[in-house]
Parts: C-alpha cells; structure tokens; sequence
C-alpha cells in the first residue's frame, strides 16, 4: 500500500537536491559580490593612499570567500516547506500538480473517500519516480556568471601587478601616520617630564608646555606630513626662542667654578661645588643657605672668604648679581661682620636659586627644540624624504666648495686690480629656477687658464691724458673710472608681487608635502615665504 511516508521521502531527496543547487548558485553569487566589493574597497584605500600591499591581498583573498561561504549557507539552510516544495517540483517536472494535490488531501484531512485518496498517492508516487532529478536541477554554475567571476579576478590581478606607486604611496603615509603617532606619544611624555621638574615655576613650565600643547593637538586634527613637519618645525623654532644663550653661560661659569670647590677637601663650599658640578643648582642654593657662617672657626671664615671671591671672579661676566653678593659675603668675612656675611649668604643663595631656574628653563627649551626638529626629520623621513634630504645634502656641499673657491678667485681678482679699478667685485646673477643635477663630475680643482677679464681703457680712447692715483697725503692725482658711461633708466614693476605671490606658496607647499624639500631647508623657506607674506 502507498503511503504518505513514501512520497515524502521522494520530496525530501528533491529538496535537498534543491537546497544544494541553491547553495552552489548562492556561492558562486556571493564569491562574485566578494570580489567586486573587495574591488571597490582596494581600490579606495589605494586611491586613498590607507591601503598596504599585504593588506590588500588579504582583502582580495578573503571578502570573496567569507561572502561566498555566507551565501552558501544561507541558501542551503534557508527554510522551504514541503507544500510549497511540492508545487514547484510539479511545475519543474510538469507532474500536473499530482505530488501537490496529494500532500493537500493529507494535510488538511478533507471530507474525501479513502479509495480515491490512496489513488492519488500512488499516481502522484509512479510519476515523481519516473523524474530525472539530476539533469533538471543541475550543479553547473551559468557561464555569465564565471565570465564575471573571471573578469573580476583579472581586474584585481592588474592591480596588484600595476599598483607599485600606490602601494609605495600608502606605505610611506602609514609610515607617516606611525612616525605623527609616535611624535604625539613623545610630546605627550615630555610635558609629563616638564610638569614633574621641581626646579621650574609654574610660568615656566606652562611657557614651555604651551607650544607643545598646541603642537600635539595640531598633529592629532590634522597628521598629514606637510601639517605635522611644519608644526614640528614651528614648535622648535617657538621653544628655542625661549632659550637664553647667557644661561649656557653662565651654566659653563657654575660648572667651573663648581668643579675648582669641589677639588678641595674639607673646604666649606666643597659639597656645594659637588652639587654645581652635576648642575643640581637646587641643591647648591640650599647647602650655600644652611652655612651658619657663626659656627666656622676663623681659619675656615677665611678660607670660605677666598672660595667666595674666587666665585666671584668666576661669575662676575656671566651673572653679576649674583658674583656681586658673593663679593659683598667675603668682604663681610674678612671684617668680621658675621650677620652681614650671612644675609649676604642667604641673597646669594636666592640668586644662585633664581640661576640655576634660569638655566634648567633655557636647557629644557633648547633641548626640546631639538627634539621636535628631530622629530619633524623623523616624520619627513617617513613619507620618503630622507633619500632626498640625503642627496640635497650632498649636492649643497659641492655646492659650497665650488661657492668658496670661487670667492676666494674672486678676491684674488679684486687685488690684482686695485690699481686702475675701484676694487669692487660684482655680483653675479641670481640661481635660476632649475635645480641643481646630482652626479656632477670632478672639477678642475680650480685650475683653469688665465682669462683677461678687465680691460681698463684710457679716457676719451687713445692717446688720451694719462691719469693716476693720489699721492700718499692725498695730494694730486685725478678721478678716474672706467671710460664714459651712461646711468640706466630706472625700471617699473609690472605686476605686483602680491597677485603672484599664492601661486608661488602653492607650488612650494607641495614640493614640501611630496618631500621634494630637503628637511635641513624646510623651515628656512616656509619663513621666507612668511616673510613675504602681503
């Protein structure tokens, strides 16, 4: 007898043929999307510049195939009733709605004679078996789709193969990306170093926090590497405006004198000449402070007089203030005029106090001024300019040794002419546009054959009056020059300089931004732009 269970078990068998043809068709559609969406993003990311060699085969490799096994899934596993099932393998197979009907007088138990129900499961059985499943629901995947499949992965192939400019591109901005980073992280410790030195006050340290401040909140809003060398640059120019060159010094002067105390043992001031040698200048100030100049015995007020004066001395060009109360405290010594001696002690010490705040102010400037020039090198060096600052160096150095023997011929000229000339050089024409080409060939070492290159001629021409020069008490002689001469017509401006001026800063901006600048000269341009600034 035909049951309901045997045709069931020739739907289940079609339904999973089908869900396996749909999870073919569904992957080979979403191994498509795959490839067409890692395209698109490969493609952004390199225009972009965001995007590495690596990155971009990892991308190629494996959106298409995270995409075509979702799909895949989800095909196979998407719900299909058996109901509907049975209508759409009857119209496939044209069965004439036979598996449909009898799966409908099954399910909903209608009112119909057994006979006739047992008639219609073994017609619709006898022709779903007589179906050849495999040719109707094949797993060959559609030529239009391959095609497309094939035509993406050479598109891809192209890029990878044609792509060498792009992907140097992206790894010079990712490596300026890291080098802005680490730049942002260092200044970041450096104000945590300057907030944490007890021998600054508070103007101090927000006078030196205030650039860098303002320079890591800059490379965070804009990182590119024109903004960050250029606020690098700027940085370091700000910091080192902040440094005194007195202070060095002066630092010179109290590490001398520091280390000429320190060198004789058990003297009063030894400990303190210690301190001034490391440059411990807080330490200093407080053990000059605590001498209780009461307890020393007249031998030691004597001695720590003539270490005072020889401090002194040694100040006195690099800060006198301080040389001139140390003066005052020895001379009180040797009068004997302790309390004096010791107020001028306590002064001096304040003094050397205020110094020592001076000097680790302008240290701590200047050496973070050359951090972030370093900084701005690292960063320009990052986006592919070392090579170039490198090459630029080399082309300026032969630069200057053609630049020097020239001036040195030059001068030799102007001596051997002074007799008949007025002694004067004159200035050659300005560098052109064109750029100096690296690679040049040895030179002649300066050796060249002799030119004629003045020529002074009588006035008047030939056998015109001879002249000379005035006799040594400024008596005789006559004017004389260099033959009959015309002045020039003085010359207009035709275009002011301020119309042309953007169009100059635009160029030059972008020679900066695509490292065609060497780093050395960065910032030596930018100001002379400043300056001529409408």
């Amino acid at each position: 007898m035909t049951t309901i269970t045997d045709l069931s078990q020739v739907l289940n068998s079609w339904i999973r043929r089908l869900r396996l043809q749909r999870a073919v068709m569904w992957a080979l559609r979403g191994f498509i999307l795959g490839l067409a969406v890692s395209l698109a993003l490969g493609s952004i990311g390199l225009y972009r510049a965001e995007l590495l060699r690596e990155e971009f085969l990892t991308l190629v490799i494996f959106a298409p195939l995270l995409i075509c096994l979702i799909s895949a899934l989800t095909a196979f596993f998407w719900r299909l009733p058996p109901l509907e099932a049975a209508r759409r393998f009857d119209r496939l197979f044209r069965l004439g709605e036979r598996v449909s009907t009898a799966l409908e007088l099954h399910q909903l138990h209608l009112d119909a004679p057994t006979e006739m129900i047992e008639r219609q499961l073994q017609d619709a059985l006898a022709a779903s078996t007589t179906v050849d499943a495999p040719r109707h629901l094949s797993l060959r995947p559609r030529l239009r789709e391959g095609f497309l499949a094939l035509l993406l992965i050479l598109l891809i192939c192209a890029v990878w193969l044609r792509g060498d400019r792009w992907f140097e591109a992206a790894r010079q901005a990712r490596g300026v990306e890291q080098a802005v980073a680490e730049q942002t992280t260092k200044i970041e410790e450096i104000i945590k170093q300057i907030d944490s030195r007890e021998a600054l006050s508070e103007q101090q340290k927000r006078a030196l926090t205030a650039p860098l401040k303002e320079a890591q909140q800059n490379l965070r809003e804009n990182p590119s590497l024109e903004n960050s060398v250029s606020t690098l640059t700027s940085t370091g120019e700000k910091l080192q405006a902040l440094s005194d060159p007195q202070s060095q010094q002066m630092s010179k002067g109290l590490k001398e004198a520091g280390n000429q105390l320190a060198g004789q043992e058990g003297s009063p001031l030894q400990e303190v000449g210690q301190d001034l040698a490391q440059g411990d200048y807080v330490s200093a100030a407080s053990r000059l402070q605590n001498i209780a100049v009461n307890e020393l015995s007249q031998a030691e007020q004597q001695q720590l007089a003539d270490q005072l004066q020889a401090m002194a001395d040694a100040l006195g060009s690099t800060n006198p203030g301080l040389a001139s109360e140390l003066r005052q405290a020895a001379d009180a010594l040797r009068s004997g005029d302790t309390a004096s001696a010791q107020q001028a002690l306590d002064r001096a010490a304040q003094s050397l106090a205020q110094a020592g705040q001076q000097i680790t102010f302008s240290q701590t400037a200047s050496q973070t001024a050359s951090q972030m020039q370093q900084g701005a090198g690292q960063v320009l060096a990052a986006g592919g300019g070392q090579q170039q600052a490198n090459q630029a160096g080399q082309g300026t150095g032969s630069g200057q040794g053609s630049n020097q023997s020239g001036q040195t011929n030059g001068t030799d000229g102007s001596g051997a002419g002074r007799g008949s000339g007025t002694g004067e050089s004159q200035t050659g024409d300005e560098a052109g546009a064109a750029p100096i080409q690296q690679n040049n060939g040895p030179g002649d070492g300066g050796e060249t054959s002799y030119e004629q290159i003045y020529a002074p001629r009588l006035l008047g021409g030939e056998g015109g009056p001879q002249v000379g020069l005035p006799d040594a008490d400024g008596e005789g002689g006559d004017v004389i020059g260099e033959g009959p001469t015309t002045p020039g017509d003085p010359g207009t401006s035709l275009v002011p300089y301020s119309e042309v001026y953007s169009e100059y800063e635009r160029v030059n901006n972008r020679a900066i931004e695509n490292g065609e600048v060497p780093a050395q000269f960065t910032q030596i341009i930018k100001n002379y732009f400043d300056s001529l600034e409408p």
